[in-house]
């Protein structure tokens, strides 16, 4: 099984490629590569990690011909997971960059929290729908998804507002925390990820 951790800009890629090497020791024959440009062959699951502005995230993953790539892995039906900033850019478009589009794997725009206290940083409560562990993860982020309740595979409430912190289209997943930072929890679910890309449809 091969893993790309797509590696084009600032994103915690570092902690992200550990947490998923920890998270597969368990698994038989994984390989995890980190991706800086469009390859010849598809990965079997692919991370897009991210952190920082969301034109500045687009426009990382388009100069380095990533666009297709990730869409390609998309049409192959392989899991694509996007992870913080990465989650965002699935969407179709952000309060943060209005004249740029999204990646638009998943329906759904990006816009900013309603509390005054930014970020939204540290340990916070994930419900999940189901398939991951619902538990306490850790956030930092200013902005929030917005999607059909279709999409929504978890929830986090900040200062009175619930938002989506996980979402879901087929084997598309966002992820607005860290996983990679959030302990034993994160560790189990990354688990869960690679145990889903893993599975035959």
């Amino acid at each position: 099984m091969k893993v790309g951790i797509v590696s084009v800009g600032p994103g915690n890629i570092m902690n992200l490629y550990r947490g998923v090497k920890r998270a597969s020791e368990h698994f038989k024959e994984v390989s995890i590569e980190l991706v800086k440009s469009a390859q010849k062959d598809l990965y079997d699951l692919l991370f897009i990690p991210g952190v920082g502005h969301f034109a500045e995230g687009m426009k990382r993953l388009e100069e380095s011909g990533l666009i297709d790539f990730i869409k390609a892995h998309v049409k192959s039906e392989k899991y694509v997971v996007g992870v913080c900033l990465g989650m965002q850019l699935l969407f179709e478009e952000s309060e943060e960059a209005p004249k740029v589009k999204g990646l638009s794997l998943i329906d759904g725009s990006v816009v900013k929290l309603k509390s005054r206290r930014f970020p939204h940083m540290g340990w916070n409560e994930v419900i999940f729908k189901d398939t991951f562990p619902s538990g306490y993860y850790y956030f930092v982020h200013t902005y929030r998804v917005v999607c059909e309740e279709e999409y929504i595979l978890g929830t986090t409430e900040y200062d009175g507002e619930l938002f989506p912190s996980a979402a879901r289209k087929g084997k598309i997943l966002g992820f607005q925390f860290h996983p990679e930072k959030s302990s034993k929890i994160g560790k189990k679910l990354l688990e869960k990820v690679i145990e889903c890309s893993l599975s035959r449809p």
